[in-house]
């Protein structure tokens, strides 16, 4: 079973792609997130300039401020005790 931090941060990857329309750079962006995944108030920090200075040096766009709004809910919502839609899905794959 994976950390409660691996969780968040793959929950976090995939809503962050999801609102950029192309797979960030998952190396990179753990790097970046590193110690800030303890909690969600940590995490929702960095999605403020630290995200944006991310971004640009990944030569990303910039995030809409709307996108940028449903990561924060995802990131302040993830709940360890609950399977994210992501480990929903990879589950009935695998199982397939």
């Amino acid at each position: 079973m994976l950390s409660n931090e691996r969780r968040r941060f793959d929950h976090f990857a995939v809503e962050l792609s999801l609102a950029l329309g192309v797979r960030v750079p998952r190396h990179s962006l753990w790097i970046a997130v590193a110690g800030r995944l303890g909690c969600a108030s940590e995490l929702a920090r960095f999605c403020d300039a630290p995200l944006d200075d991310w971004l640009r040096s990944q030569r990303l766009g910039p995030l809409l401020a709307q996108c940028r709004g449903r990561i924060l809910r995802e990131v302040q919502r993830f709940d360890p005790a609950r399977r994210t839609p992501e480990e929903i899905i990879g589950a009935l794959f695998a199982s397939a």
